[in-house]
């Protein structure tokens, strides 16, 4: 006998099988958009990766399906996203996100009230439980995050269901292996974590170069996978691998491109297009009547598609 491994047998499979029958295969969350449903969810268990050029907004949109699974369905979630911000601007933008109110006194009209501030901060750190660095010298890595966010979820009622860092570059890592010797032991801990806790761990990474680059059509460049630091262990030990891209000469459209999908149960490869409010700050997508849907709004099932309905009774207040 191998130690550790074993011949799977009928009799001790049968019933976890049957039991995987009568739910069907993994199916992922609604996250408010039609067009971002056809290849994308947000499953329990799951592992995205995210990457894109700066100023790209990867990091806003993936805080906006994490809002909305906390306003449908009430997720919870550990963020260690020093890349964001101080304290100040990660929460800001979390409230500036669920209401609609900017923090920017430039913008009178949409500028929060001391009393709306009040009103969210509670809601919004009971969702998003942020991991702030008190110690300018403290360092965690990835394997030390996950595993407080294990022990730190059982502490949590209803728990964690997914964590977040943003981005890998602010982890300390063992810079005494290979850098792909690293990541494949590092990423293969991590899809472990990700399936014995049910958990979503998401995972913000910078590609190479500032996006100068053009392709043939002398359009900015898409970076893919192979743009990352140890790109290949990224694409083998990956399951969801997003692209989020700004086109050039636009400050508000944002091009979603799913690289990687797996399972095949909750994401497929492909892309679509989001826009986002730079005043509420939301992101929204036109429908076939062309006006602005936000996903607050948006309730509406995609034809053939079989999805979880939103709680209304959490709606976004705006």
């Amino acid at each position: 006998m191998l130690k550790g491994f074993e011949i799977l047998t009928a009799s001790q499979t049968h019933e976890c099988l049957l039991k995987y029958r009568e739910h069907g295969a993994l199916r992922g969350k609604y996250l408010g958009f039609p067009n971002v449903h056809e290849f994308y969810t947000m499953s329990l268990p799951g592992v995205s990766d995210w990457t894109g050029y700066p100023q790209s907004g990867k990091t806003e949109l993936l805080l906006e399906f994490l809002l909305n699974t906390s306003v449908f369905y009430g997720w919870k979630h550990l963020l260690f996203v020093p890349d964001v911000g101080s304290k100040e601007e990660i929460i800001s933008l979390l409230i500036h996100k669920k209401t609609g109110k900017t923090f920017d006194k430039r913008y009178k009209s949409n500028y929060i009230s001391e009393s709306e501030v009040s009103q969210n901060l509670d809601w919004v750190l009971s969702h998003f439980h942020i991991l702030n660095k008190i110690d300018e010298k403290a360092k965690i890595t990835p394997y030390e995050f996950w595993d407080y966010g294990v022990n730190y979820s059982c502490q949590v009622h209803g728990g964690i269901q997914t964590m977040t860092i943003d981005s890998w570059k602010d982890m300390k890592h063992d810079r005494s292996m290979r850098d792909d010797q690293y990541l494949e032991d590092v990423l293969s801990y991590r899809n472990m974590i990700a399936e014995k806790y049910k958990m979503h761990i998401h995972t913000i990474i910078h590609p190479r170069g500032l996006g100068n680059e053009k392709n043939s059509k002398g359009e900015r460049k898409v970076p893919g996978p192979d743009d990352l630091k140890g790109g290949s262990e990224w694409w083998n030990n990956g399951k969801n691998i997003i692209v989020v891209h700004r086109p050039e000469g636009s400050n508000n459209t944002t091009e979603m491109y799913v690289k990687k999908a797996k399972p095949k149960s909750v994401a497929k490869q492909g892309s679509c297009e989001l826009y986002l409010d730079l005043v509420r700050y939301n992101y929204y997508h036109i429908n076939e009547n062309n006006q602005r849907v936000y996903a607050a709004q948006n309730y509406v099932q995609p034809i053939g598609l079989k999805i979880d309905e939103p709680d209304r009774k959490s709606t976004r207040l705006n």
